[in-house]
């Protein structure tokens, strides 16, 4: 005779330690509160940053630190969440990457002295393609 649909006395029930499960969950709200902490910290240091005068050149520089300080957490987060893919990361990397070449390139393009296409001769304005 076989045994009842509701007989469940030959499974073996996983153990269940409510205690590793809790601490597990603080370690997590550890790593979420000091993210978010940081986060708060570098959103906060934008809002002073933009009521104090640096300067032209300060002011460009304290912009480009804050931004890539947010952009760096932003990407810890990112990888936080998505440690074991690694397509997430190549993408991520070939994302970068193009974005570098494409400053590099409207860097090379730019008609600002000292800054543009070091090779072509910047003294012969008539084969300057900037109006």
């Amino acid at each position: 005779m076989s045994a009842s649909p509701t007989d469940h006395s030959g499974e073996i029930s996983p153990a269940h330690d409510q205690a590793a499960e809790v601490a597990h969950a603080w370690h997590h709200f550890r790593e979420n509160a000091c993210f978010f902490a940081g986060f708060l910290t570098i959103i906060l240091l934008t809002v002073f940053a933009f009521n104090v005068n640096f300067g032209p050149t300060g002011n460009m520089v304290a912009i480009g630190v804050l931004a890539t300080l947010r952009c760096g957490l932003i990407a810890y987060f990112m990888a936080s969440l998505f440690k074991s893919f690694t397509f997430v990361f190549r993408t991520l990397i070939f994302t970068a990457l193009f974005f570098i070449g494409m400053i590099f390139l409207s860097l090379w393009d730019s008609p600002l002295p000292h800054i543009g296409n070091p090779i072509a001769n910047r003294n012969d304005q008539s084969t300057s393609h900037v109006p």
